[in-house]
């Protein structure tokens, strides 16, 4: 079942009067179609699908609303073999020039913030002789009817007589208006189906009408009589009683239900009181609780107070051992210096060590050069000593030695 929104009308879900104030509207748009040979129709903006069961069987309808969950129910409740439900925008319709001899768009042009596109893609749609039949509530009226209850919130553009005819003739060369009014008769009906007159000495000023209805077209109407739709359920009376009678026995449902509600309430009443004294025991075991747990807030007070002391006095020596690690590094730094200072100085030396190594092995060597010649030097010396005294001695006869003449 599809979901009354207050705005939608579904039947079974809405009163009877304002059902067939809806319904009327088909009969009145059935009244034009059962003039025309196989008409092909549009029901723009069809809510939940009755009206498309209200053309004749001869009609081709096809059925159409933005709404999806609208269409699915429309499919499920009234689908027919000459009707076709499809999702669709009453200001962009789906359809080629010329399709349809006949569109019905009752209380929808208000819902549209585009309502002009409505007009004028139903002439488009529409056959040169075809008619669009459109209605709309009374601004006037309906502002009146909603007083209490405030504006509509799903109207988007309301209007008055004037301003409706206006619109409709800038896009229709021909336009004609009925003044659609719920209103109390007393009928004389035939037993069995019939057509007959309709007298309104006292009828409105079209101004003062609750909803307004026109015919559109590119050609001339010819329709122009008044119409009137008695319903099954017109028999005011007969509905009276019947209501009065629902009315009695939702009373006495009510009654029974009020009864009940009585039993049940004194039962609450009685679980309450039960309630009630488990709360006052709560309520003094709650305040034994929090007693404990103020005492508890104090220790935990004091523990704060505690924490927050360690914590300045640990602050403080973490200060002075930050300082002093500070120093031990800058110590610690210049002895790394002085130690490299030191590293340079040793292999400073050791270069140093090494040329003067170097000129020890080369002094020694040269002494040693030295010493050879000074050796060489002393037995040459001592030769020529030995040989200078054997001379000597030889010039003085004292060192024997070869016979005289034989000199060196």
């Amino acid at each position: 079942m599809l979901e009354f929104t207050g705005e939608r009308v579904v039947p079974g879900l809405v009163d009877p009067n304002l059902f067939n104030e809806h319904l009327a509207r088909y009969r009145f748009a059935a009244h034009f179609a059962g003039k025309m040979t196989s008409p092909r129709i549009l029901d723009a903006g069809c809510g939940s699908g009755y009206g498309a069961a209200e053309f004749p069987r001869r009609a081709a309808v096809v059925a159409m609303d933005i709404s999806a969950d609208a269409v699915a129910h429309a499919r499920g409740a009234f689908a027919g073999p000459c009707v076709e439900f499809l999702r669709g925008a009453c200001e962009t319709l789906p359809f080629a020039d010329g399709t349809f001899d006949l569109i019905a768009a009752f209380e929808v042009i208000e819902h549209l913030e585009h309502w002009r596109s409505l007009l004028t893609e139903a002439r488009r749609v529409l056959r040169n002789a075809g008619t669009l039949l459109v209605s709309t509530p009374n601004k006037a009226w309906y502002g009146e009817s909603r007083a209490e209850a405030g504006a509509n919130p799903y109207h988007v553009h309301e209007f008055e007589y004037g301003e409706f005819e206006a619109a409709l003739r800038e896009v229709f060369p021909h336009v004609r208006l009925w003044c659609q009014n719920h209103s109390e008769t007393i009928t004389f009906v035939p037993a069995r189906d019939s057509r007959g007159s309709f007298e309104a000495p006292a009828a409105l000023a079209p101004e003062e009408s609750h909803f307004f209805v026109a015919a559109c077209s590119a050609s001339p109407i010819a329709e122009t009589g008044a119409f009137a739709w008695l319903a099954s359920s017109g028999n005011v009376l007969r509905e009276r009683q019947r209501h009065i009678a629902l009315l009695e026995k939702e009373l006495a449902q009510n009654q029974a239900w009020l009864a009940e509600t009585g039993d049940s309430l004194a039962l609450l009443q009685k679980s309450h009181e039960g309630a009630l004294a488990e709360l006052e025991k709560s309520n003094l075991w709650a305040g034994e609780l929090n007693g404990e747990m103020e005492r508890a807030r104090g220790v935990i007070a004091g523990l704060h107070q505690e924490i927050e002391g360690l914590h300045s006095g640990y602050q403080g020596q973490i200060a002075r051992l930050d300082a002093e690690a500070a120093t031990r590094l800058a110590w610690l730094a210049d002895l790394e210096a002085q130690l490299e200072r030191g590293r340079n100085e040793i292999a400073r030396l050791n270069v140093e060590n090494d040329q003067k190594e170097q000129t020890i092995v080369e002094r020694t060597e040269w002494a040693q050069a030295l010493d050879r010649e000074l050796a060489g030097a002393r037995a040459e010396l001592d030769a020529i000593g030995r040989a200078t005294l054997v001379r000597l001695g030889r010039r003085l006869n004292v060192v024997p030695g070869r016979a005289a003449g034989n000199s060196e």
